[in-house]
């Protein structure tokens, strides 16, 4: 993934919201000994304000606060900043939250305590996702591909499914696109043998729109695929939906778009 964008003394601008001082005052102290440049709010309603008087590249905010929480401040952040990517923080269980804000583009929601090292990847946006494309037509692998590599992800193509397989058992690959159809099975039949061997990935089925390709991937994605990405290539689509599998990786819960 690429890096966050920098202000002019070259550092990435970080605002900290948390109604909690110390943790506020602590998490601000160590990214700004990182170099980072950082300011603070103790609301929702003050993270609002600051970021309509500036442009911060990360907000770290809390989710639990009083007055309007984190999730509801994240949502006027991005009326006015679209390209605004916050990381919420929470203590507590808030698994429909949590959905919630993933779905909406949140960057991560991170437990406490926070683990900084995950914290200052956030902010850097250095989040390698390694991502295999298994398939033998040229132009949507390399439509794929090239994206995805655009966005700082490294990318093996592979149409040879019996390599394939092997590969899967010797790297870990976080992502796996699969053809609907493979020169010598089906990319269910792939897939069923592929989760067997590497059954962390998360695998996105690629369709040409034909009966027989949607039947194929849907039925993937009942057996636990992802998603299933359409021929030709959305490139947008195709990003944000890239967005969406890092963000719920970062924060360990991964779970299927609505379709």
């Amino acid at each position: 993934m690429t890096s966050a964008p920098l202000d002019e003394s070259g550092k990435a601008a970080v605002l900290v919201v948390d109604d909690e001082r110390n943790m506020r005052s602590t998490l601000a102290e160590i990214l700004e000994a990182e170099g980072y440049d950082v300011e603070t709010a103790d609301s929702g309603e003050q993270a609002v304000e600051r970021c309509d008087e500036r442009t911060f590249d990360v907000v770290l905010m809390d989710v639990r606060m009083p007055g309007i929480n984190g999730v509801e401040a994240f949502r006027r952040i991005r009326e006015h900043n679209a390209s605004a990517r916050v990381v919420l923080m929470s203590a507590f269980t808030v698994d429909d939250l949590r959905r919630v804000a993933l779905e909406e583009g949140a960057a991560a929601l991170l437990p406490k305590p926070l683990d900084i090292d995950t914290v200052i990847r956030l902010i850097d946006h250095d989040q390698d996702t390694t991502v295999l494309v298994v398939g033998d037509d040229n132009d949507a692998d390399d439509a794929i591909g090239s994206t995805l590599q655009r966005q700082g992800c490294r990318v093996h193509r592979c149409s040879n499914v019996l390599q394939a397989l092997e590969l899967g058992g010797q790297i870990h690959f976080d992502v796996v696109f699969i053809e609907a159809q493979l020169p010598s099975m089906s990319g269910l039949e792939f897939y069923t043998m592929f989760r067997k061997v590497t059954p962390s990935v998360i695998a996105v089925m690629v369709s040409d729109g034909s009966l027989e390709d949607d039947a194929l991937a849907d039925e993937a994605v009942r057996n636990s695929a992802y998603t299933i990405v359409h021929k030709p290539v959305d490139v947008d689509a195709l990003i944000g939906l890239l967005h969406r599998i890092s963000s719920q990786r970062t924060s360990h819960d991964v779970h299927k778009p609505d379709r």
